[in-house]
């Protein structure tokens, strides 16, 4: 069992994204391969990438900007899971698939009622998608 590392507020500044790992995020959820997780990742890269999880929405809207609808929903399905699979990736009312979702929205897309469903059987995080209200 991996555990979560902290990362210094400070640090975070100087992290960003990694576009290569959001594609292969995009490709576990499109190849329907989320209840894998934490497979592919090593304990390291589960670590590494644990600092992602609690990234401003800013970060992630910025991350995001140029991905397809499709790939934000592919995304936030891989967040939604990841959260729960993956040790320390627990994010609470700061989970990427709240920011994701609110830069789909930002584009006129919604959810559709199915997708919504399908997260609300899917996580514990009762932020998701929509943050704290």
């Amino acid at each position: 069992m991996a555990i979560g590392s902290w990362t210094p507020e400070k640090e975070k500044d100087t992290l960003s994204i990694d576009q290569q790992w959001l594609q292969q995020c995009i490709a576990l959820s499109r190849k329907e391969q989320l209840e894998s997780l934490p497979a592919p990742f090593s304990e390291q890269e589960q670590q590494s990438y644990s600092a992602f999880m609690r990234f401003s929405a800013e970060q992630w809207q910025t991350a995001v900007a140029e991905l397809s609808n499709d790939d934000l929903i592919d995304l936030i399905r891989f967040f939604t899971r990841a959260e729960k699979l993956i040790s320390g990736w627990d994010a609470g009312k700061e989970s990427p698939a709240i920011w994701i979702n609110k830069a789909l929205r930002k584009r006129g897309e919604k959810l559709s009622r199915d997708m919504l469903l399908w997260i609300r059987a899917n996580t514990d995080n009762r932020f998701i998608p929509n943050g704290g209200l």
